[in-house]
């Protein structure tokens, strides 16, 4: 592992592992940033073939007997810029990117954050279309910071890791009982949609507005749509994203009409083929493959953590 990703990960462990309880005088926005970042911790570390002791209850204890004035201070800090750069991403036409600028800020840019034009320079680092090693290359470049792309992309999939984990639990259940009887149906439906629901519930996603609700896959397009959180077929995927299918119409034009068929979660890329967990796939909760950019997928609902 990397110096500067072993230290950022410290630093993020013992300034943000604290108990939600203590976060309610402070903001919801630091609660998100310890599910985003603090949860998946010591997955980030196994990723990275290294190893930090790290005593988490320990942690979590110092952290909250410890919890002065000047640490709320900074923790306040910590929220307010993350609502800028928030906002700033969005107003720029970034919304699908707002959870990798704040992760760049959280990894290496805290001690940049006191800069006026702090949120401008982050923003500016981001184009359409920009591969990891580009925006970490446009990061180290404007900030003069030494990331390396492969741990930004190996912690940006583990951090999505979540839904994918809970998916792949369901691997083999046939029939999608537990799935359409949770969202209320009496009875048996295609229930594809229902499955993406219900992972997302069990993470918590639907009550903090990540993933919809929702057993129809036109609706379910929509949504990320309506929010700016889209992108197309031609899109290399990342773990977690929400993967639609647009199938050949079984009609006399065997044409696709452009709306959403079928959904499922994206596990992983790789070599050029993008591998799902899908439900109501023959009936049954299974791993797929395709090559990216297939003409059957639709596109992507690009989940904001």
């Amino acid at each position: 592992m990397s110096v500067t990703v072993a230290a950022a990960l410290k630093k993020i462990a013992v300034s943000l592992l604290t108990n939600p309880k203590a976060l309610k005088t402070i903001g919801g926005i630091v609660l998100g940033i310890i599910i985003i970042i603090i949860m998946p911790i010591i997955a980030v570390i196994s990723v990275f073939n290294g190893s930090i002791e790290i005593d988490t209850d320990r942690l979590q204890t110092m952290v909250i007997e410890n919890l002065s004035a000047e640490q709320k201070t900074k923790l306040q800090f910590v929220e307010d810029t993350m609502y800028a750069i928030e906002d700033g991403m969005t107003g720029a036409g970034f919304t699908d990117k707002v959870k990798e600028a704040q992760v760049l800020y959280v990894l290496v840019l805290s001690d940049k954050a006191n800069e006026s034009n702090f949120i401008s320079m982050l923003v500016g680092c981001f184009e359409e279309e920009q591969t990891d090693v580009q925006l970490v290359d446009a990061v180290n470049d404007a900030f003069g910071t030494k990331l390396i792309a492969e741990d930004f992309t190996k912690l940006m999939g583990n951090i999505n890791q979540k839904i994918v984990e809970t998916a792949r639990s369901q691997i083999g259940n046939v029939g999608g009982e537990p799935y359409w009887s949770w969202y209320g149906f009496k009875s048996r439906v295609e229930w594809c949609a229902c499955f993406v629901s219900w992972c997302a519930n069990e993470c918590g996603y639907i009550d903090r507005g990540i993933i919809p609700k929702f057993s129809g896959c036109v609706n379910g397009s929509q949504w990320f749509k309506d929010r700016g959180q889209w992108q197309d077929g031609s899109y290399e995927s990342r773990p977690g994203d929400i993967i639609f299918f647009d199938w050949d119409d079984q009609d006399s034009s065997g044409a696709q009409d452009g709306e959403a068929d079928h959904v499922g979660i994206v596990e992983h890329v790789e070599n050029g083929t993008v591998y799902t967990i899908e439900g109501n796939s023959g009936d049954e909760c299974c791993e797929r493959s395709y090559p990216v950019g297939y003409y059957e997928i639709l596109g992507y609902g690009i989940p904001k953590r």
